[in-house]
């Protein structure tokens, strides 16, 4: 076997392996999708980029400067005047910077339902989380804090892993699961010391399943909420019965107010299978324990529309209704204003008050155990 073949068999090797003997788990997170071009470059000068294609070939580029990918016909991408089958993989030992940010491990490019790209990030569990807290957390809160992320953050990836299965990977990268954008140039220091302490460590119930461990930013000074108050259709797990919590009374998000004009959230109702012209009234019908809209009545010309509160916060946008603790709405002119407080559902931890926990003292053991009672942790690898 010649040297050059040498060192692409041993390549291969490599690149088909780089989990296999891995200690913790591989994730899938899907980065883009519906696209039909994208550019990519390497994170270091002069280092290689591998492309494995689904045959099993393998073929090494030295890109000077970023490259695009381009969907042609035939299920085949261009890359520099090559084409390409998919799916495919992209590997470069320093990682692969997409849109400027790095992701390491394996970039996947495959044809979805709809006959574009989807792009996946495939990578240790450990180094994704390096990449999720720093967008789910302030990294300048307690070392203690960004323990709780840790921990939580890890159980919540594996105990949801599939749950973009028909789209081709666990989870998507946006805040329907966990925001995900690579990890920097410079990993937060204090964002990996927190990862690497807690290694494998993860939430289990009394049964020892993995727990279901729902974080939001702040419940608003009143307490966390029983699932079954805010979503439909999931398990009414005990640890998620909700606990009192005033801890986060002093967040910036306590008070808050949400704008929108008529014309507009009529716009958003049609757009999800509403029939209306014009809303005459917004009344909330029920509340939870505490006192967060269970469910509202958007009074049109066509009718009433009874829907869960959580369900307008989606139409509206959640970083917009930030909660469904709505305390008043007012109609002025054309505009519909919300007042509320919090940020999220409200449902399993609040992580402005669990940070005011571990300021107080409280170990991330004792603050996830707070938040989530009856469960434990535990060392799964």
């Amino acid at each position: 076997m010649s040297l050059a073949k040498k060192f692409l068999f041993f390549l291969t090797i490599a690149f088909s392996t780089t989990f296999l003997f891995s200690n913790s788990y591989t994730v899938k997170i899907g980065l883009k999708e519906n696209i039909k071009k994208f550019k990519i470059s390497l994170n270091q000068s002069g280092a290689t980029l591998i492309i494995k294609s689904s045959s099993g070939k393998v073929t090494k580029l030295k890109p000077k400067s970023e490259i695009e990918v381009r969907l042609m016909k035939d299920d085949k991408v261009q890359i520099l005047e090559k084409t390409y089958s998919l799916p495919f993989k992209f590997f470069s030992k320093k990682g692969i910077k997409i849109d400027n940010k790095i992701f390491p491990g394996e970039i996947e490019v495959f044809l979805n339902k709809n006959g574009t790209l989807t792009i996946v990030n495939i990578l240790d569990i450990e180094k994704y989380l390096y990449g999720v807290l720093p967008y789910e957390i302030d990294t300048g809160w307690p070392e203690e804090m960004l323990k709780v992320q840790a921990v939580i953050a890890r159980t919540y990836t594996i105990a949801n892993l599939g749950r973009h299965k028909e789209d081709g990977y666990d989870l998507c990268s946006s805040v329907h699961c966990q925001v995900y954008k690579g990890i920097s140039k410079n990993i937060h220091k204090e964002v990996k010391k927190a990862v690497d302490e807690t290694l494998g460590l993860v939430v289990v119930d009394k049964n020892d399943n993995l727990a279901q461990t729902y974080y939001h930013a702040a419940c608003g000074g009143v307490g966390t909420e029983n699932v079954l108050d805010i979503w439909s259709g999931v398990r009414d797990f005990e640890y998620l019965k909700g606990v009192e919590c005033n801890y986060c009374k002093n967040s910036p998000y306590s008070k808050w107010r949400c704008v929108v004009s008529q014309d507009k959230l009529v716009k958003l109702l049609l757009n999800n299978g509403y029939d209306l012209k014009k809303i005459v009234d917004i009344e909330i019908i029920s509340f939870t324990k505490n006192e967060r809209a269970k469910e509202i009545k958007i009074k049109t010309d066509k009718g009433d529309i009874t829907m869960k509160s959580e369900e307008l916060r989606k139409i509206i946008g959640y970083n917009n209704l930030r909660s469904t603790k709505i305390n008043e709405i007012k109609f002025l002119e054309n505009n519909i204003i919300f007042y509320g407080g919090g940020w999220g559902h409200g449902i399993g931890l609040c992580q402005w008050g669990a940070n005011e926990l571990t300021k107080q003292g409280k170990s991330f053991k004792e603050v996830i155990e707070y938040y989530y009672p009856t469960t434990r942790i535990k060392k799964l690898y």
